[in-house]
């Protein structure tokens, strides 16, 4: 994700993040109720999010193997509810532009998410054997208008600092 293209030019102020500022526990079971880090695109947003990077920094050891995915949450005509919503903002620190994304530390869904990647997590009951998790997505994932994009934990809950950087370009019909 280190590309020019990224920090540059008309792009960036089209290019945003959100983090949680602390240690968030995932969901696990792709339940509707989530916790740990959900990108959302509202329906009706105009703008397609293209996702360029997830990144994880475990903050806790988990109770047993947990294996952590990005869950996507399918076009639904209910909109996401944003339990613990968390601040946006625009790599370039220096525009004040609001973006179309929303991010959160917990929400809940109107549908349960299936699984769309493997991120890794840690391999072994109480250790933290892959401390830092980085996929750069580079655009092979979209966010279209309603839609929603989570970080789970399949097995066991995992604690850990969750962020996602994005791009939003117009929407993808």
């Amino acid at each position: 994700m280190a590309s020019k293209d990224t920090y540059a030019g008309d792009t960036a102020s089209e290019t945003y993040f959100a983090s949680t500022q602390a240690g968030v526990a995932t969901s696990i079971a792709l339940s509707t109720t989530q916790t740990g880090f959900t990108l959302t695109n509202p329906l009706g947003s105009g703008k397609t999010l293209v996702v360029l990077q997830v990144r994880g920094a475990l903050t806790t050891a988990p109770a047993a193997i947990a294996t952590v995915v990005l869950a996507a949450g399918a076009l639904h005509s209910t909109a996401v509810v944003q339990t613990t919503p968390l601040t946006v903002r625009n790599v370039n620190f220096g525009v004040t532009k609001t973006g179309a994304g929303l991010a959160a530390s917990a929400v809940t869904l109107p549908a349960a998410p299936v699984v769309a990647r493997g991120l890794g997590g840690p391999v072994a009951t109480g250790s933290v054997s892959q401390p830092q998790i980085v996929d750069d997505i580079d655009g092979a994932i979209l966010v279209a208008p309603g839609c929603s994009l989570s970080i789970n934990s399949l097995t066991t809950a995992i604690s850990g600092i969750w962020s996602m950087t994005w791009k939003e370009i117009a929407e993808i019909a």
